[in-house]
């Protein structure tokens, strides 16, 4: 058997209770779960993983604070010096210049941040200061003061030991490699870029002086990183801060470094009103030029073009041309020829008729406009008269005689070549010569066109020369006026900064770093245990907590075993009698969740060895058996089964002899003496085939047959995960509880295999807690001692004396 032993239950630990069928259970869905257990990582969890990881917690707490401690060597004071900086922001009031005419401010508030900031400042400083060069100790700084680089000589950065021997010295890198050597009060570093000559007195009697260099532009940086400022918006007061770790040095390098501000501030206010003096004038002069040149360009454009035609309508005379006729000619004409055009494809029209064998009639042409209004069509005009008026006669002769008279013959042979020949000939006529009167309207309308064309780009030209004159006019203005200012201001030009308050060194430290140190490792140490301890049991994959049975697999929880442990607070007595009142409560949970109108069969499983479940399955088989109940505990585990040793029974024969057929059923049923309600069936001997025996129809009829003659029959199935086994055995019964071990239990397997329960027809009862501790989150599933099940002492009596009971008043 796997898991925790047995525990001892003595009958007078487990108080009968009454065998009861009753109404089904209420519905232990996963809807009502989800709706009374919380979503998502709650509080309870992440205290429960932090008690869980305490030790983890504590010792990267521990390592923080030493952490925090041993920084705290490490950190120099640091002392902090300020300077103010008055900045100009001009002389403006209300938008009008009150004062003298001047240069405006070289830079706005924002931009005197960034000069302060630039290498044309911070480098002079560096320079002059030697602050490029550091001794390692600081009483060597007067050394070091006459030190600079050389211009011709690159330098070579790093660190550098300096070792005087009487009249001599060496120079050495840190690292012991020999660089120079020569006499004292000679030049030292000259082939490495220095510039210094210390002499005998100023060295003193030192025999060896530390130093470490680097380039000034590098110092600048470092410098500047260190340098803060603060500007309100509306203020004119610069305030600089910078902090370092030698008061007196740190004072004089912000000194030197505000006026260093102040001199380029200046020196680049005179260059910039001097070069925009300059820029000035000669953009005055150029604009100038620019001015005279489209002015001429203008002229020049007026006298080549004032022959030609323009849209203007009204002239100043003797300037421009008086009204051009090109616009009306233009329009008049193409109004004629489009209607030339439409009478001459009137007229087409009605000659193609002709043509076709039509009849010409007088209204057909007289419809066309021209026809009727023009002397060239007189002719045509003539003979279509001429054709009515034989019409007209036509029709009288016809009145009087018959077509076979001679006159009528003769009027109508004349109509009729008057029809075909004559008026053909004159409207043909007539055409030809509305074609050459369109032919010549379109050839004047075309040089029109070309004429009119070319009088929008003479227009625009002639408007953006204009346009260009009065741009030059007033650039020239605004520049003319512009240059004179520029030379008044450069005349007069004041700086826009000056020092306000200069640096004094400070007598403390500024701040001491070394508790908030010390607390921000520590802190930071805690909250990175605390983090990791919710991290590793968010990753547990084992079973920890109810919310992962009841929450991630949907199971109701049917109770709670704790584990007894000889390290706990509370006795063994105590332990055992949880234990007790766990599986009453399993006992009561069980019966209530399985179908009251059959008798309670069921199969206890795990997803995985070692949880527990052989235990679970002894335990509550001997829970129903105290209870009164006719119990029948089938150890189904044929592979590893070992229920067999814990009653002291017969392994053999059993199961797996019943299932083969090589034993009755009488022969493997085995009562346990010191329960009488209780019986094992072993699993009988291991086979490599026996589990296919799990397989047969014989399974179900044993657990029916068993189910008929007891009360109870439980069956102790392999894990879930050790084949197909549990399956069979829960399908055969029907209902199913799942074991699952604190701490051992993988949740993964559980669902993998669980999902696998849910496509075979086994109802899952719920789950059973193992080994758990009645601490955290389950410090609820314990119960109070004080309500312990006792016998009470039985008072003994003189011999011959009966015991009488006083029955309450009213009652015999």
């Amino acid at each position: 058997m796997s898991g925790q032993q047995i525990q001892p239950v003595e009958s007078r630990d487990l108080a009968p209770a009454p065998y009861q069928e009753g109404p089904p259970p209420a519905d232990w869905g996963s809807e009502q779960e989800s709706a009374s257990e919380p979503k998502g990582p709650s509080l309870g969890r992440y205290l429960a993983a932090i008690n869980r990881f305490k030790w983890l917690i504590l010792l990267l707490t521990a390592l923080g604070a030493g952490l925090g401690v041993a920084a705290t060597r490490f950190i120099t004071p640091e002392y902090e010096v300020q300077a103010t900086v008055l900045l100009e922001q001009g002389t403006a009031v209300n938008g009008q210049n009150r004062g003298p005419i001047q240069a405006e401010e070289l830079l706005k508030a924002s931009g005197w941040q960034d000069l302060m900031r630039s290498f044309a400042v911070s480098d002079p400083v560096v320079n002059s200061l030697a602050l490029f060069v550091q001794p390692a100790r600081d009483a060597d700084s007067t050394l070091f003061r006459s030190f600079r680089v050389s211009e011709q000589q690159s330098l070579r950065p790093g660190s550098y030991v300096l070792k005087v021997n009487g009249p001599r010295y060496v120079l050495a890198t840190a690292e012991g490699l020999e660089v120079e050597q020569g006499a004292v009060g000679d030049s030292i570093g000259a082939r490495i870029g220095f510039v210094w000559q210390p002499t005998l007195e100023a060295l003193g009697n030192r025999d060896e002086i530390g130093f470490s260099v680097q380039t000034p532009r590098e110092a600048s940086i470092a410098l500047i990183k260190k340098l803060q400022m603060n500007l309100v918006d509306g203020s004119s007061f610069l305030s600089i801060s910078l902090r370092g770790s030698n008061a007196q040095r740190t004072a004089t390098t912000l000194n030197a470094w505000v006026e260093q501000f102040v001199a380029t501030a200046t020196a680049l206010k005179k260059k910039n009103v001097t070069s925009v003096a300059a820029i000035l004038e000669g953009q005055r002069e150029y604009a100038a030029r620019d001015l005279a040149a489209a002015e001429s360009a203008l002229e020049s454009f007026r006298v080549r073009t004032v022959t030609e035609p323009t849209e203007r309508q009204t002239i100043q005379p003797g300037i421009e041309m008086t009204n051009s006729p090109v616009f009306e000619n233009y329009f008049r004409d193409k109004i004629q020829a489009d209607a030339y055009q439409r009478d001459r494809e009137a007229l087409d029209r009605i000659l193609e008729g002709a043509r076709r064998g039509e009849l010409i009639t007088r209204e057909a042409v007289l419809s066309v406009p021209n026809v009727n209004a023009d002397p060239a069509a007189e002719n045509l005009r003539s003979v279509l008269k001429d054709q009515a008026e034989r019409e007209f006669a036509l029709r009288q002769l016809r009145e009087s005689y018959t077509d076979e008279f001679s006159k009528v013959k003769e009027a109508q042979a004349a109509l009729t070549a008057l029809r075909t020949v004559t008026v053909p000939a004159a409207l043909e006529a007539y055409l030809g010569q509305l074609r050459q009167r369109e032919q010549s309207l379109t050839a004047s309308i075309a040089r029109s066109s070309r004429d009119l064309r070319t009088i929008p780009t003479r227009t625009i030209e002639e408007q953006r020369l204009k346009r260009q004159v009065e741009v030059s006019e007033e650039m020239y203005k605004s520049l003319n006026l512009k240059a004179a200012e520029a030379k008044l201001a450069e005349a007069a030009t004041i700086p826009d900064v000056s020092i306000l308050d200069g640096a004094v060194p400070p007598l403390r430290p500024t701040r001491n770093t070394a508790p908030v140190l010390i607390l921000a490792c520590t802190g930071a140490m805690l909250l990175l245990g605390i983090l990791l301890a919710i991290v590793l049991d968010q990753t547990d994959r084992r079973f920890r907590y109810p919310e992962q049975v009841t929450g991630d697999l949907g199971l109701y929880v049917l109770g709670a075993v704790p584990v007894v442990s000889a390290k706990g607070r509370r006795s063994k007595s105590d332990q055992a009698a949880q234990v007790v009142e766990a599986f009453r409560t399993v006992r009561m949970n069980v019966r209530y969740a399985a179908d009251p109108r059959r008798p309670l069969t069921m199969t206890i499983t795990s997803p995985g060895p070692g949880d527990g479940k052989s235990l679970v399955s002894s335990n509550l088989a001997l829970s129903f058996a105290e209870s009164g109940a006719r119990t029948l505990l089938i150890d189904g585990d044929i592979r590893r089964g070992e229920l067999a040793k814990t009653f002291n029974i017969p392994s053999k024969p059993g199961l797996v002899e019943y299932l083969d057929g090589t034993a009755l059923i009488a022969e493997v049923l085995h009562p346990v003496e010191a329960h009488p309600n209780l019986t094992v069936l072993p699993g009988g001997a291991r086979r490599r085939k026996a589990p296919e025996l799990l397989a047969t129809p014989r399974l179900t009829q044993l657990v029916s047959q068993m189910a008929a003659e007891y009360d109870v029959v439980i069956i102790d199935s392999p894990p879930l995960g050790a084949g197909f086994d549990a399956y069979a055995l829960a399908t055969a019964t029907g209902n199913m509880a799942l074991v699952m071990r604190v701490g051992i239990t993988d949740r993964k397997m559980a669902e993998a295999k669980m999902a696998v329960v849910d496509t075979l027809p086994v109802r899952v009862m719920g789950a059973i807690l193992n080994g758990i501790e009645l601490k955290g989150a389950y410090q609820y599933y314990s119960y109070y001692q004080e309500y312990e099940a006792k016998d009470e002492p039985t008072e003994r009596l003189p011999e011959g004396t009966r015991k009488t009971t006083a029955l309450p008043s009213g009652r015999s």
